[in-house]
């Protein structure tokens, strides 16, 4: 079992999640350089790993900001005001790639999905057809707010038959589920360290297809500005192969990054992606025998959050809270329409772990007066 500090709660949140000592310590190291050789090293061989969770020949950038900033970056580089774009509405964060999208001044198409349902591979296809000038798609593979996992294989795949370009939300599932840049067609894929991989708030890894690069460069009205901008990353990359990024790097994220990166391709990503489905089905199962329904259903349901609707007379509020202060456990509520009547469960790193899921569920038994 991964050891943790002891005076704070253990995230069993969507991201970001509870960090173990190893990662921790490569954090508290002093500070390095974010240039020179022995930089350069590990950053290339960071960035190489960081490939094979992403299974990419892409070019991989770990932007240092948010998942959205990355988002923003790739969207903005590649685009420019008065493109085309579909977005399905499949969720808060498909909501989110919309209102960044209209922030770059794009016109969006959305396609309309069914509530707590993935989206639907005809109703996508039927949006490109109605709109020939699509130049974009941005898809969200596992949208948190409701525990759910979008089709992305066959969405980028209907894409990329139109010449579409393909840009893939994978904030919260990189490297907890399966995704296979390469052989899906995805032209620019965005995660973050501090969800599946286990590793420090603060860097977005993203792959950029050469398709990708070639829209960067047709792209001479495209309204990113400077250090959001895939160009400038490119021409760091080329001109200064000791310092390969555009500005100071967080050097001591970065190299925490790199730990939870060799130890997740150490273990291996199956290992890990198992480990998550089998926290999510117990979780589930448990649930649902002491009364519990779910939000999604299992066909569809994702292995890394599980959202809960509260039983009859349940105040969230008031479990949340006594998880927390009785168990040290932290899980999530629910946004828009389920606020108060739902609640989210993350399985991500080490809330994924079989002794952090059975806490779990004792500590729920125990609130509900239900002893073993």
């Amino acid at each position: 079992m991964h050891t943790t500090s002891e005076d704070r709660e253990t995230l069993l949140i969507p991201g970001p999640v509870t960090i173990d000592t190893e990662v921790l310590t490569a954090l508290a190291q002093p500070v390095r350089a974010h240039y020179g050789e022995a930089w350069a090293e590990i950053y290339n061989s960071t960035c190489s790993d960081l490939a094979k969770i992403f299974q990419t020949q892409n070019t991989v950038l770990p932007v240092f900001g948010p998942g959205t900033a990355a988002l923003e970056m790739g969207i903005t580089s590649t685009l420019a005001p008065g493109d085309e774009i579909v977005i399905p509405a499949t969720g808060r964060f498909a909501q989110r790639l919309t209102e960044v999208a209209q922030g770059a001044q794009l016109t969006v198409h959305t396609v309309k999905v069914e509530p707590y349902k993935p989206v639907v591979l005809k109703e996508f296809q039927a949006t490109l057809d109605k709109h020939p000038k699509t130049q974009a798609v941005a898809l969200v593979q596992h949208e948190t707010g409701i525990g759910l996992i979008n089709p992305v294989r066959e969405l980028c795949q209907a894409a990329r038959e139109r010449g579409i370009l393909t840009i893939v939300d994978a904030v919260s599932s990189l490297g907890g589920l399966e995704i296979l840049v390469d052989d899906w067609g995805i032209d620019i894929c965005v995660g973050v360290a501090n969800k599946c991989i286990g590793a420090p708030i603060g860097i977005a890894p993203m792959t950029v297809s050469e398709n990708a690069w070639q829209r960067v460069d047709n792209n001479q009205t495209k309204i990113a500005g400077w250090y959001l901008n895939l160009a400038t990353w490119r021409t760091a990359i080329e001109n200064r192969p000791l310092h390969p990024h555009p500005t100071t790097m967080a050097t001591n994220s970065f190299e925490a990054l790199s730990v939870a990166v060799n130890r997740l391709l150490s273990s291996g990503l199956e290992a890990a992606f198992k480990q998550h489905r089998s926290a999510a089905t117990r979780v589930r199962q448990e649930l649902c025998e002491l009364g519990f329904k779910l939000v999604i259903d299992d066909a569809f349901a994702s292995p890394l959050t599980t959202a809960v609707y509260s039983l009859e007379d349940m105040n969230v509020t008031e479990y949340m809270r006594w998880l927390s202060e009785t168990h040290g456990l932290l899980i999530a509520g629910a946004f828009d329409e389920l606020t108060g009547k739902a609640f989210r469960v993350g399985h991500m790193g080490v809330a994924s772990e079989n002794t952090v899921v059975e806490h779990y569920l004792r500590a729920t038994r125990a609130y509900l007066n239900i002893t073993d």
